[in-house]
Formats: C-alpha cells, sequence, structure tokens
C-alpha cells in the first residue's frame, strides 16, 4: 500500500469491474472464441466472418461513427451486423441474427469466476458505504454473483461516454447526491480509472496488483494498492 494524497471522508465507493474485481482476460477470450465458432456452425452464410475480418470492419465504422468508440454494445452490433450485410445478408436479416449472436456472446461473457477475495472485501465495505459500479465495458453483472453489491451500476454508451470522460463519474454524483470528493473509484487501469476519477474531482485508488511502476502514472492517485484486500486495511 503507498499513499500519494490525503484522503478524506468519502460516502459512495465506485469500482471498476474487468481485472479489478475479476480476471477478466479468460473470460473475454472465451466469449470471443465462441462468438467466432457461433459464426462459422450455426450459419453458413457468416463462415467468411473470421477476427480479422470483423476487427477491419470494425475500425471502418468508427472512422465513420466515432461515437459508437464510447459503447461497446452498440459497436459490437453494428460490427457484426454490417459483417453478415458482406456476406450477402439483407438488413433487416442480418440486424436479427447479429442481435442474436451477441445475446450469445453476453451469455458466455457473465461466466465469471468471483474471487473469494473480492467477495469478502465487497461484503464488508457494503456495510459501511453505498457501492457503485462505473465500466466501459458490457459485463452482465444482473445475471452475475457480483450483482447484490450493487444498487447502482453505470456503463459506457447508456449512460455517458467512456471513462476517462467525466461523465459516468458526473452522473454517480447527480444519482447518489454526494458530491464529486466524497466519491473513490478504485480500477487498475491509469488511465480511464485512475485519471478518469482524479480529473472529475473524485478520489481514486489504482489497483496495481501487476507491479507497474510510478512511471506509467499519468497523474497520480490518493493511494496504491498491491491487492484489493487491502481495502479492508484502508477504510
Amino acid at each position: 500500500m503507498r499513499f500519494y494524497k490525503r484522503l478524506t471522508p468519502v460516502k459512495v465507493l465506485s469500482f471498476d469491474l474487468d481485472d479489478t474485481l475479476y480476471d477478466n482476460e479468460p473470460v473475454i477470450a472465451a466469449a470471443e472464441a465462441w462468438l467466432l465458432t457461433a459464426l462459422k456452425q450455426q450459419h453458413p452464410e457468416s463462415t467468411l466472418l473470421g477476427k480479422d475480418n470483423l476487427a477491419a470492419i470494425k475500425r471502418k465504422i468508427l472512422l465513420e461513427q466515432p461515437e459508437l468508440s464510447h459503447d461497446v454494445s452498440a459497436c459490437r452490433l453494428r460490427v457484426l451486423s454490417e459483417g453478415l450485410q458482406q456476406q450477402g445478408l439483407d438488413a433487416a436479416r442480418a440486424a436479427a441474427l447479429a442481435e442474436e449472436f451477441y445475446q450469445g456472446f453476453l451469455d458466455q461473457r457473465g461466466k465469471i469466476t468471483v474471487p473469494k477475495a473480492t467477495h469478502r472485501v465487497l461484503s464488508a465495505l457494503g456495510k459501511k458505504y453505498r457501492l457503485a459500479v462505473i465500466t466501459n465495458g458490457n459485463l452482465p453483472i444482473e445475471h452475475t454473483e457480483l450483482a447484490p453489491y450493487f444498487d447502482i451500476v453505470l456503463r459506457a454508451g447508456p449512460d455517458g461516454r467512456m471513462k476517462p470522460a467525466p461523465d459516468l463519474f458526473n452522473r454517480l454524483a447527480e444519482q447518489t447526491g454526494v458530491s464529486l470528493s466524497e466519491i473513490l473509484h478504485i480500477g487498475d487501469h491509469i488511465n480511464t480509472d485512475v485519471a478518469g476519477a482524479v480529473h472529475s474531482g473524485c478520489q481514486a485508488i489504482w489497483l496495481n496488483d501487476h507491479g507497474r511502476t510510478e512511471a506509467d502514472l499519468r497523474c497520480l492517485p490518493h493511494v496504491a494498492l498491491e491487492r484489493l484486500e487491502q481495502m479492508l486495511e484502508l477504510l
């Protein structure tokens, strides 16, 4: 644990999800693999849609519609629909299939493993603070074992631009009726979580569980932790 700035009283704790409360890398890899397999096996018309092809379609779409970069769900649906249309489907059929595939992807996306330590931390902190989620991702948290801990979940896209933009932090302050300085945000990413929270006026905890150096930081958090469990020592 390392302190950079003095913590002032907080009323709301906001958490990033991916790679903060659970290991996201194997989950997203499995969901991506499922999607590519489903595209190839379930509908012959989509057999030419592979990882590289979908990535190229995404780049093109974001050049044309940069606002979609703030909504991973809408972007993925658009990419799938465009890809299926390139395989000869009409727009309506492509949109319907894209939605079908995306829902299957989300089902896989929700198959997370939450460490016991995360349960222990959230259970203890939830007795003293209001807990919220601020995420750039599309984890269907309502179908996971994390759901009971949070009564507010803010997602980039439906609720505002992606972190580090201030939208989601401002919205959390509005919904909870607290000042931005009374929100303590916890996350692993030095830009979206640490810089995003600090520049928005919130306090920030950097979960540095991969041994990164201070030189990587773009601005200083209030506290850096090596393990999420250290939250229980801090608060």
